[in-house]
This record gives C-alpha cells, structure tokens and sequence, in this order.
C-alpha cells in the first residue's frame, strides 16, 4: 500500500473490532455524481447489505447554534462492503478503490501473522467505549485541521505499542510499510528511546 488514498477506521460491528472505511469518504473517492444520502441508501438496499453486519451507522449531532441542521449519519462499512461499492461504481476510481482495498486486507493479514506481544491481556483489555472515545477525540481533533497531525491515544498503549516495536524491530523492518511510517520512522525511534509513566 503506498499512499492512503481512503483512510481506515476502527469499529464494532457483530461484537468484533474490524477496520472500516467511511462511506462518507469512500463516496467522495469514487466522484458519484449524486447526494451522498441517497447514494449510500440505495447501496444498502440494492445489493442487500445489512446494519450489523456489514457496515454501522453513527449520527453526529450538529453544533447547538444550527438548531437540527447539519446532523448527519456517518457509515462505517467493512472493506468487503467497501471492496463491493467500490466494485458496482464500474469506473476508474472503482477499480483504484477496491485494488487499494485488497492491498489493505493483505497487509492487515500478514500483522496478524506476527507473534502475539503481550500475554497478559487482562492489563491491555480497553473496554469499547473507551475506544470510541479515543475515536471521538481522534476526529475531533482531525476537524481542527491542524498543522501537525496529533493522535490522542491512553498513554499505557503508547508504552505498549513502544515495547512490541523494540521487541519485533528486525520482523517490523522487513515488513511493506505505508509512507506515513516511513516519513515519521525518526520521531517513532526517537519516542522509543524515552521512558514512560502512565498517569
């Protein structure tokens, strides 16, 4: 995967945590030429996906200055679901969307290759709504729009993610890394060799 053409998101779908892909954002990619609304709803009952299963659907309230204007639902759909919208658009960026796609699926396969790193899960367990409150934040502050690109993440996955990088370094090198990783591969060492305290 060289470059991100449509970011992945973390979600619960069926009880399970899966990568996803706004729809929002996937329809945006693929230029469809109507309102996204009516786009994403005429997907789901065409080709019969189901709320649950292969996408789910978060609303976002609006701002209390606009009244009831500006609330809207965001679709999380599975990259099987978005491979197939992708797929039905029959055009250029169809086929960039879901060859990228399978390229995700490909790389998400192969980490889950590499050896567990922690094997006391009973300390790394995150509850799903503080997940999604670190997803909440997370887009919060990607809407500030700001110079840098801050992720706002527990402080122990810091410090655990830190650990699995220095004990799987040599298979980590070998793996394809997105640019992103690459670009920032100096701040990541750096972050390493610091120490930790969780508050």
């Amino acid at each position: 995967m060289a470059m991100q053409l449509i970011p992945l998101h973390t979600r619960s779908i069926n009880d399970q945590t899966l990568d996803t892909v706004n729809a929002r954002e996937l329809h945006a990619f693929l230029e469809v030429g109507r309102y996204f609304a009516n786009w994403i709803k005429v997907r789901i009952d065409k080709y019969g996906f189901v709320e649950g299963e292969d996408f789910t659907v978060i609303s976002r309230l609006p701002n209390s200055a606009s009244g009831n204007r500006g609330a809207t639902k965001e679709y999380f759909v599975t990259l099987d679901m978005a491979k197939e919208l992708a797929m039905v658009e029959r055009n250029d960026k169809g086929k960039q969307a879901r060859r990228y796609f399978i390229d995700c699926e490909k790389q998400l396969h192969e980490q889950k290759q590499l050896p567990a790193t922690t094997p006391n899960t009973a300390t790394l367990e995150t509850s799903f709504q503080e997940t999604e409150k670190y997803q909440l934040l997370n887009d919060m502050v990607k809407a500030m729009k700001l110079q840098s690109n801050p992720v706002v993440i527990p402080s122990k996955e810091l410090v655990d993610l830190i650990q699995a990088v220095r004990m799987y370094q040599t298979q980590i090198a070998q793996l394809r890394t997105p640019d992103w990783v690459n670009d920032n591969i100096t701040r990541v060492k750096d972050l390493a060799q610091r120490n930790f305290t969780d508050f």
